[in-house]
This record gives C-alpha cells, sequence and structure tokens, in this order.
C-alpha cells in the first residue's frame, strides 16, 4: 500500500514534452480481455443497454466545426476526489478522459463505470504507474494488457487509450501498446498540478494554455486540482470551448501511434 501512494503522489507528467523519449532529442487490452465476453454480449443482445442507448442519444461532435478542447486526469480513479469531479462534470455538461491506474479501477469498478455512463471517457494509464520504458515489449504489453481488463469490467467498454505513466515512452512502448490496441495520448498542456497544489494556478496555466484541439494534463487524485474545476470549466466555456474526451477530439487515433503530433 506504501509503493502504490508513493506512485500516486508522484509526478506523471513533471517534465515537458520534448523529454520523454530515448528516440526524442532534448531533456523532459485487446479484446482478449476477461471483458470481452460481456462486450460480445451486449452487441448480440436483441436489448440495447443503457450504455448503448444512451450512447446513440448523444449528437456527435464534429471538432472540426467546433473549439474543442480535452481535459484529462491521470492516477485515479479515487473515491474521495474523482467522485467530486464527476459530480462537476455533470453540473457543467461536460466530458473529459481518465487515464486510470488498472489496480484502482480494479479496487472501484463503479466509479469506473459511472465515468463511462455519464458520456466521457476511461482509459489505460498502466496496472500501477511502473516506468513502461523500462520494460520489454513483452513486460509493457503484459501491464497494459492486465490495467485495460481492469478497466474494461468496471466500464463494461472497450479501452482504445492509453498514456505511459511520467509520459516516458520510447519504440518499445509505441510496440507495447499497437500490440494491445492502444493509441498512446500525451498532451499539449502541462498544468504541473501535483507540484504546485494550487488551485489558481492550475486555472491559469490552463486558460493560458488553451487553444483549439489541445490536450490537457491533470490528476484527479489531488483535492487541490479538483477545486480547480468549476473555474477552468467555466473559462473555457466562456472563451467558446468545447469540452471532449479524447477520442472525440482526434476521431480514430491509432494502436501505437502518439498523440499529439508533437510527441511523434
Amino acid at each position: 500500500m506504501v509503493i502504490v501512494m508513493s506512485l500516486l503522489l508522484g509526478a506523471c507528467g513533471g517534465a515537458p514534452p520534448t523529454a520523454v523519449s530515448s528516440d526524442r532529442t532534448g531533456a523532459d487490452a485487446s479484446l482478449g480481455s476477461p471483458a470481452a465476453p460481456r462486450i460480445a454480449a451486449s452487441r448480440e443482445s436483441s436489448k440495447p443497454t443503457p450504455q448503448a442507448a444512451a450512447k446513440r442519444a448523444r449528437p456527435a461532435v464534429n471538432c472540426k466545426k467546433l473549439k474543442c478542447i480535452a481535459l484529462t486526469y491521470d492516477d485515479g480513479p479515487s473515491p474521495k476526489t474523482t467522485a467530486k469531479l464527476i459530480k462537476i462534470l455533470k453540473k457543467h455538461k461536460a466530458k473529459a478522459t481518465f487515464f486510470q491506474l488498472g489496480q484502482l479501477a480494479k479496487r472501484h469498478p463503479k466509479l469506473v463505470r459511472k465515468i463511462h455512463q455519464m458520456g466521457s471517457e476511461v482509459a489505460n494509464h498502466s496496472w500501477d504507474h511502473d516506468s513502461l520504458n523500462r520494460k520489454s515489449v513483452k513486460g509493457a504489453h503484459q501491464d497494459l494488457k492486465r490495467a485495460s481488463a481492469a478497466i474494461e469490467k468496471g466500464c463494461r467498454c472497450r479501452v482504445r487509450l492509453m498514456r505511459p505513466p511520467y509520459g516516458a515512452t520510447d519504440k518499445g512502448v509505441d510496440k507495447a501498446a499497437k500490440k494491445a490496441g492502444l493509441a498512446e495520448i500525451l498532451w499539449d498542456i502541462d498544468t504541473l498540478d501535483w507540484s504546485s497544489r494550487n488551485p489558481g494556478k492550475i486555472k491559469r496555466k490552463v486558460l493560458r494554455g488553451a487553444a483549439r484541439n489541445r490536450i490537457v494534463l491533470m490528476h484527479d487524485i489531488h483535492r487541490t486540482t479538483i477545486a480547480a474545476q468549476e473555474d477552468i470549466i467555466k473559462g473555457l466555456k466562456k472563451r467558446g470551448y468545447t469540452l471532449v474526451t479524447v477520442s472525440e477530439l482526434l476521431g480514430k487515433p491509432k494502436p501505437g501511434k502518439r498523440y499529439p503530433k508533437s510527441w511523434r
């Protein structure tokens, strides 16, 4: 438990994008998971699931026409903080993407399901926040597959995105992600919320860095981050932004490819 908490309190994206991988210059699950039979069964059923009905009822988002931005949150789910964030997003009718640790998704499946049911997106952030680029391709793939299985069991949906812990990626992680059927999602705006623990600073970093089709990195395990969300959402909406999931923003991101383009 001590190890888990120390990992969660650490920086997920402490360094700027220029420092991420061994093949970049500068500093810085497949359907074979246990959730797959449930997915197949829901498709074969003559009666659609509530999740499928809700998905059909929501209008498609066209980010080629709309001024979109994607808020993303790493390291959860946490009963103390993620639950509060869900309420805030619902209140403002906003969507986001949650990159979750498999071991926490396994402990809190109801939170995973709530996120999915509200129209937001759940995604893979490894099993326990270990650096994937320090593992073999096989080891990284097994880690991602294990995490996806836990998340998919909770949401009863297909996980299609991953974010490597610390933003630490390389060609080996690319291969593991592709094998697991996951697109790699990094970020445009790093709020450094894990470091400042200051709602005002977090808000300013988001609003000053905001631009069309950008991806924002935050962490839903910090109370100070949650405290900044009302003002962030209101500020973005006032500027004409539509808050969308990463998949809505990118369209159909390809497994094993890094997004945004600046990370390729």
